[in-house]
């Protein structure tokens, strides 16, 4: 199968290695990636779904046009998929097209926004299950972690028992939060590989915003205080440095929100001081 993203991050060795998340509903035109410019490799790419704004009734929409172009160009694709406004049809012909252009990685988003009148999975168990039962042990499936969330572990315990590969963790600033996170998902006895997940600030505006958008909290405005002292590239370097030093913990996922090569240059910093695959 084409570049699972379990045996990639698990890979012998100890390099530093990383992926990109990239959102194509904000790209104007697919020509504008930033792919061609890049002086570093992702190990792979995230594409996001907006279930939203396409409504899943085309395969003409952008994160399958940029999932395409990222595998013309030889890259490997997480690609997201929304439960919301999914239907069992659609999901089906979509699986036979991924099988088609190589990708095997998946990422089931948004299963606790059920509506029975524009899906058919009432849950991300659901959707596993399903492709689980459709499609055998092909794709390599992810779900998302919460720190901040109370009961995530229990729920993200069930996902695993339907069949999830491994957990990508919404992005966090606070690297007690994900260590307690890391150490509650052992107690819970879950197993698969978590990825930490990155987002590369450099201004409080940039920080509040983000925290909006994906309703992340700085909880007691811990980070907002650090801002005073140190950037936000300076507080994210530490961040990185506390989860690969003190978790040992290899591979990160960056939230680059496409500004790409602000986020190489980071890595470059960062791997200033240690190997960068």
């Amino acid at each position: 199968m084409p570049g699972r993203i379990t045996e990639i991050i698990n890979k012998e060795g100890n390099m530093f290695s990383y992926s990109f998340e990239v959102t194509p509903d904000i790209l104007p035109d697919i020509k504008d990636f930033e792919l061609e410019n890049l002086d570093l490799e992702p190990e792979f790419f995230s594409v996001t779904w907006h279930a939203q704004v396409h409504e899943c009734t085309s395969f003409e929409i952008a994160p399958l046009k940029l999932a395409k172009y990222l595998r013309y160009k030889g890259k490997i694709v997480l690609l997201h998929i929304s439960c919301c406004n999914m239907r069992k049809n659609y999901l089906d012909d979509l699986l036979v097209l991924l099988k088609d252009i190589g990708i095997c990685n998946l990422f089931i988003i948004l299963g606790e926004k059920f509506d029975s009148f524009n899906s058919d999975f009432g849950s991300s168990q659901d959707m596993i299950i399903h492709i689980r039962r459709s499609t055998g042990n092909y794709f390599c499936i992810c779900v998302a972690g919460f720190p901040e969330r109370e009961g995530n572990i229990l729920q993200l315990k069930e996902k695993v028992k339907c069949g999830v590969d491994f957990i990508l963790i919404q992005a966090f600033f606070e690297f007690k939060a994900f260590q307690k996170f890391v150490m509650d998902c052992k107690e819970a006895d879950i197993n698969v590989p978590i990825i930490p997940g990155i987002f590369p600030f450099e201004t409080e505006n940039e920080l509040q915003g983000f925290m909006k958008l994906c309703r992340v909290h700085d909880q007691e405005n811990i980070v907002i205080k650090k801002l005073s002292n140190l950037s936000g590239t300076e507080i994210v370097t530490e961040l990185v440095n506390e989860i690969t030093q003190q978790l040992q913990i290899k591979h990160l996922h960056f939230f680059t929100l496409n500004k790409m090569q602000r986020t190489t240059n980071l890595i470059r910093n960062i791997g200033n001081k240690r190997n960068i695959n």
